[in-house]
């Protein structure tokens, strides 16, 4: 199912399996391929029937669980995925998912419509939403575990420009952790790299690398 929903961004892979494991000190959250699809469907059904399709959708977000869901629900729905740190690249977005902090930036940017997270690891509803923002955790949940759709291309753009994902020496038996910020090339390479390899992630926001390497039996490490 996540190849065709992704237009490839995921390689094929048993959906039962893990697929995106998010670490934070001695927090740690678990998405299998199922669970991964609901939620790609869930935030492509959001901006399908509830923003008509924009073409362009924003994720300005650090290293996190939902990165990747928000960024391939994007590309779901069909819209080009608009990966960055700048506020100046989501010029033309219609909506876009950020951080509380970035709510303003977003918005002098012209997005329409913005999506505050709150990055709490388990993606929590925040104590107070921003000024002209919504709560990405309020809105989404409310939305579809199957989405209809299948894009025909995948687009992803970081830093203004359209990024081809390279072919990783991985594929579905391996687990790749990370720490690299997705809001770069380089962090976005590794992250959809590995994906679309079939290998699942591990995603490192706080804790040592080694030690969370042994416990999640990961087979490459790019810190």
């Amino acid at each position: 199912m996540l190849p065709e929903l992704t237009a490839g961004l995921v390689g094929d892979r048993d959906p039962a399996q893990p697929l995106i494991t998010y670490v934070q000190g001695a927090a740690r959250v678990e998405l299998s391929g199922a669970t991964t699809a609901n939620w790609i469907s869930k935030i492509a059904n959001l901006l399908v029937d509830g923003y008509g399709g924009p073409d362009r959708v924003g994720i300005v977000l650090p290293l996190h669980w939902q990165t990747p869901c928000l960024l391939l629900g994007a590309v779901a729905s069909g819209a080009t995925a608009v990966v960055g740190s700048d506020p100046r690249h989501l010029e033309g977005c219609a909506v876009a998912f950020t951080t509380p902090d970035g709510v303003e930036a977003a918005l002098d940017a012209g997005v329409g419509d913005v999506f505050a997270c709150s990055l709490t690891p388990f993606a929590t509803r925040l104590a107070e939403v921003p000024k002209h923002a919504l709560d990405a955790a309020v809105e989404i949940p409310g939305y579809g575990d199957h989405f209809g759709g299948r894009p025909r291309d995948a687009r992803v753009e970081v830093d203004g420009r359209l990024i081809d994902v390279p072919a990783l020496d991985v594929g579905p038996s391996d687990r790749v952790l990370t720490a690299r910020d997705p809001r770069t090339a380089d962090g976005l390479a590794v992250l959809l790299g590995s994906l679309r390899a079939g290998a699942a992630v591990v995603l490192l926001r706080e804790g040592d690398a080694d030690e969370v390497g042994r416990q999640e039996g990961v087979t490459r490490s790019v810190v």
